[in-house]
């Protein structure tokens, strides 16, 4: 199990899956934790569900394989029943003004894995926003892993 920490930030690699692989199935778990302004994350073969009871917001992503192609397929929870309108609204701008760091985070806390797999660069990263309110449900283009490896956090 490799692990970095920061005062802010944690990455946790969970065996089986290494620095450089399983691509298939590599999974992701990008929490902020409720007490103080940390986040954790999670690459392993499974989503770590232990997170969901302590996490107020949570993003998972796995890397997927369609027709041959690699994608990047994440989702962001916006609001299930629990918030009005009003509230998952203020929920989905708040959240979709973080994804991008969120998204830079997960890249390059894996970017050994881009060194290992290196046309994973050029996938596209496709996440869906989940909510019980029409209008919030979508599903994003964020470009490529390429695009995050520069981006400041």
């Amino acid at each position: 199990m490799e692990k970095l920490q920061t005062d802010q930030f944690t990455v946790l690699i969970a065996p089986p899956a290494t620095s450089y692989g399983p691509v298939d199935g590599r999974k992701y778990t990008l929490s902020n934790l409720e007490t103080g302004n940390s986040q954790h994350l999670t690459i392993g073969t499974k989503y770590n569900v232990s997170l969901y009871k302590s996490c107020e917001d949570i993003f998972t992503a796995e890397w997927l394989s369609k027709l041959g192609e690699y994608v990047f397929s994440g989702r962001i929870y916006i609001s299930g029943g629990e918030y009005d309108e009003e509230q998952a609204v203020h929920r989905f701008n708040h959240l979709h003004s973080l994804l991008p760091e969120m998204i830079s985070r997960i890249i390059k806390s894996d970017y050994e894995l881009f060194k290992h797999v290196p046309w994973l660069l050029d996938a596209p990263i496709l996440i869906e926003y989940v909510s019980n309110f029409q209008q919030l449900r979508m599903i994003k283009n964020y470009g490529t892993p390429r695009k995050f490896l520069s981006f400041r956090d």
